[in-house]
């Protein structure tokens, strides 16, 4: 039985009716809509490979709230499903004892478990409690327990179904800790005894370091800072900022901990951001004379070194700026944060702002925040990439970088809408963010941006619009706005009619100027496009059109369409292997070309019309997203 867990603005609007609709990895059409306009109703048959379900309120064909489970797991049967006002943010209720904090880390559990733990009270003092959430829960409660002391600048990570692991932090008496506390929601006293993490050739005491979760399990663990002020935050200094790393396996009884390569630069401040295929980068923070570090690195779990990322370089940051906060959107795009409140993008062979943001312009859309009228820069700003791939900041919903989007189609979530029942939370910045399962984002804490006063209430929940993987297809066909995900938006150009993409390079394996389709993943799927080229006048270098197929944060299959048409397979350390789809070219510069393209597991099936013109071998039983790509010199049409 599904049961709403009603957010805000629910007062006095009646809904009509309800359409309930499987979702998971399968033709719509397998997934036929349920509509109840009264009483008792319900789907008769899941699809095998449903993983949710998703629900959409209307009243007449105004839509005025939606929810999508969780899990599909039944508890007392009962499926509790969070039910509000798309793209608004709702205030969470706080049990009592839990007050306003500056969080030191928070992290998110398989079963949707939210833990904040530690941090800063409103007056800047350390706080040993630890604040938990549920998915499917009404209230934000204390843990029955608390850390063994007072810290911050902790990082804490999932490694079980309702076990989790805060790591190393500063503590309120000037200690950096080497050791690991084990928290289990499911047992009698939650907190367990600390562990100290043991890493031979290593120390491993640190504090404002970062921690993220490999595919396998794993927590990597890197960089940080090994000594404090009076106030418990780092002060930069030659050994005191760290670059080593190392592994702490949590799968077992016991937990096992193993070095892993140093990164090429010592951070603190940074994150560790992680792909769905295992590649693993390290982003922003400040060095050992307390500058930001604007350099990216990557590493491919089980390699020997870390290599750099990006071209952060064209940004023109060094020594200036720093690096607050980034996202990981699919094929290696990567969204960043800067300190002046601009945001950009950074790919392995470009970078660039968001030039209609943050510009000083009275008719485009604010910073983050006036850096002109904040006391205190923001320490960090956390940013959450949303099922739909659009981008939350702060009390900011962005569609960056995305076909036809500009800063006026940023959503400030703290502006009340035409409509809106219930007023938003005020805006706020340095949030901590998570995402549940079912796409909504819990948002704890942060301050107004011009006073850095604690902004109330103390946590609020986004329920984004169902535009996920598996819940709607964009209309590629229209070009509808923010229907491709641009990867070098400064060599696109858009017409209203077209999609024309300018590449300035030599022959790639891999386009660096390249678009995929916005939120569409999926492992068997169809992509029809009609493309042409235009190249220099001589002819020399020709512009090659590719299909490219991204199965997390590297574009993991090219297709290059050239004297023959050659395909190329990437893996996350970035090694490269060849294969022949056909001999034959395909003339597309005295004509345009329709292409049909059959994405299976076993095989990749290239038409031109209904003549099979190409057969490459797939990439396996893989969820990738589709893309379109030029490399040479010339453009896409």
């Amino acid at each position: 039985m599904l049961v709403a867990l009603r957010g805000c603005g629910f007062e006095g609007v009646e809904l009509s009716v309800l359409v309930l609709v499987p979702r998971g990895d399968f033709p719509a059409a397998e997934a036929s809509a349920v509509q109840v306009d009264g009483g008792r109703s319900g789907i008769d048959e899941l699809p095998e490979d449903a993983t949710a379900i998703t629900i959409e309120g209307r009243f007449a064909d105004a839509t005025f709230a939606v929810g999508r489970t969780a899990r599909l797991e039944e508890q007392d049967d009962r499926l509790v499903v969070y039910f509000a006002p798309e793209d608004e943010l709702c205030a969470v209720q706080s049990g009592a004892g839990v007050e306003f904090r500056d969080v030191g880390a928070s992290a998110v559990g398989p079963l949707g478990d939210v833990l904040l733990v530690g941090g800063r009270d409103r007056q800047g003092r350390l706080v040993d409690d630890i604040v938990h959430v549920r998915d499917v829960g009404e209230f934000g409660t204390p843990l029955a327990g608390s850390m063994p002391s007072p810290l911050t600048g902790l990082a804490v990570v999932p490694i079980g179904e309702r076990r989790f692991a805060a790591i190393g932090g500063a503590t309120a008496d000037g200690r950096v800790l080497d050791e690991m506390v084990p928290i289990d929601l499911a047992a009698s006293d939650p907190i367990g005894p600390r562990v100290r993490m043991d890493v031979p050739g290593i120390d491993t005491k640190r504090s404002y370091h970062a921690a993220g979760i490999l595919p396998d399990g794993r927590v990597l663990v890197t960089g940080g800072c090994t000594a404090l002020d009076l106030q418990s935050r780092c002060v930069s200094s030659v050994g005191a900022v760290v670059n080593t790393a190392f592994l702490i396996d949590a799968r077992g009884p016991e937990p096992q901990f193993s070095r892993a390569p140093s990164m090429l630069v010592g951070r603190y401040d940074h994150e560790i951001l992680v792909g769905r295929d295992g590649a693993v980068f390290a982003v922003g923070g400040r060095n050992e004379v307390g500058r930001g570090v604007v350099t990216f690195e990557q590493w491919a779990p089980d390699e020997m070194a870390w290599t750099p990322y990006g071209r952060t370089e064209l940004l023109g940051l060094a020594g200036e700026r720093t690096i607050l906060g980034a996202a990981l959107l699919e094929g290696g795009l990567i969204v960043v944060a800067i300190d002046d409140g601009s945001i950009a993008w950074v790919t392995d062979g470009g970078a660039g702002r968001w030039a209609s943001w943050c510009d000083g312009d009275a008719a485009t859309p604010g910073c983050f925040h006036d850096e002109n009228a904040d006391p205190v820069a923001p320490e960090r700003r956390r940013l959450v990439v949303l099922p739909g791939e659009r981008i939350v900041a702060d009390a900011w919903l962005l569609p960056f970088p995305m076909l036809g989007a500009t800063a006026a189609d940023a959503l400030d979530l703290s502006l009340r809408k035409v409509g809106q029942a219930t007023p938003p939370p005020p805006r706020r910045t340095s949030t901590s963010m998570t995402m549940f399962a079912d796409g909504t984002v819990l948002v704890a804490g942060g301050r107004d941006p011009d006073t850095l006063v604690p902004a109330q209430p103390f946590l609020s929940r986004l329920r984004p619009r169902l535009d996920g993987g598996d819940e709607r297809i964009p209309g590629v066909g229209t070009f509808e706005t923010a229907s491709f995900v641009l990867h070098d938006p400064d060599h696109t150009g858009f017409d209203g009619d077209g999609l024309t993409l300018t590449s300035e390079g030599d022959e790639l394996e891999f386009p660096q100027v390249w678009a995929h389709t916005r939120a569409f993943r999926s492992a068997t799927f169809r992509f029809d496009i009609v493309i042409g080229v235009e190249g220099s006048a001589d002819g020399v270098d020709p512009p090659r059109p590719h299909v490219v197929l991204s199965q997390g944060a590297m574009a993991g299959t090219s297709i290059r369409f050239d004297s023959g048409i050659t395909g190329y397979r990437r893996d996350a350390a970035g090694r490269v292997a060849s294969f022949s789809c056909a001999a034959t070219p395909i003339d597309f510069a005295t004509q345009s070309v329709r292409l049909r393209v059959d994405v299976r597991p076993e095989s990749i099936v290239i038409r031109v019309n209904s003549d099979v013109v190409a057969n490459c071998p797939g990439a396996g039983d893989v969820v990738s997203a589709i893309g379109i790509g030029v490399s040479g010199t010339g453009s896409l049409l």
